[in-house]
């Protein structure tokens, strides 16, 4: 909803992929298993709350911990995927960027900036992103999905992970409170997912070494939808392209 890499994850901005996230853990060597019998009803809107822990204890003996959370909404074909900023941060960035002036404007935090998804008819993807401030949308060519952390997958963006990945995984037990849980093992880490039948995404993404010395844990809730969706703020708003923020 999303390229997670622990070892840069601070200093090349936060992925929101978790598809990515899952599949660094799960590489190609798990066992193909049956998925489970799904009510897929990811037509109607669905509104979450995405929280992203990693805790990673260096050689060095200093732990370091990253946490950040983000909004997702999706909507038949379209998916808006916003970063949670608190309202202190986001006022002392709105203050930087107007001491700054129009030089300032643009150089957009990317990694905050909302991106809009959207799946057109033919299958190919309209990818924006959103910036509230400036009013104005910026289209993202396929050949630049990288540099926004997206990895071009439809069912990454609409599910926040590729179902497709739960059939390498080791289903544990019936269905439980709307819950399919399924685990597999590569080298020392173990990956663990809790899928929610219904609304069909993962309420619970964890991986563990089994040294202790790294942890993944993304944690997925169900949120009241907004009376309209977020995409439509945008009217009105300019059209621009992605090379424009790299002047």
């Amino acid at each position: 909803m999303i390229n997670m890499k622990q070892a840069s994850m601070k200093q090349a901005g936060v992925k929101q992929a978790i598809g990515q996230f899952v599949l660094l853990a799960l590489g190609v060597c798990a066992s193909s298993t049956a998925l489970a019998a799904t009510a897929t009803d990811s037509g109607r809107p669905l509104a979450l709350r995405v929280q992203h822990e990693l805790s990673a204890l260096g050689k060095d003996g200093v732990k370091r911990d990253v946490s950040f959370g983000e909004r997702v909404y999706r909507n038949g074909d379209s998916v808006w995927i916003e970063r949670e900023v608190p309202a202190s941060v986001r006022h002392a960035h709105d203050e930087a960027e107007h001491a700054a002036g129009d030089k300032g404007h643009k150089h957009m935090d990317v990694s905050t900036a909302a991106r809009w998804i959207e799946r057109k008819p033919n299958g190919e993807l309209n990818v924006r992103l959103v910036s509230d401030q400036m009013r104005k949308t910026f289209e993202v060519r396929q050949g630049d999905y990288g540099n926004i952390g997206f990895d071009g997958s439809w069912a990454a963006a609409s599910h926040l992970l590729d179902p497709a990945l739960l059939k390498t995984m080791k289903a544990n037990g019936p269905v439980r409170d709307g819950v399919q849980e399924y685990t597999a093992r590569r080298g020392d880490e173990r990956v663990t997912v809790q899928w929610d039948v219904a609304g069909q995404y993962p309420r619970l993404v964890q991986s563990l070494n089994t040294s202790g010395t790294q942890k993944k844990i993304t944690r997925v809730t169900s949120v009241a939808t907004p009376a309209s969706a977020p995409w439509s703020r945008t009217r009105g708003y300019a059209q621009g392209d992605y090379s424009d923020l790299l002047d």
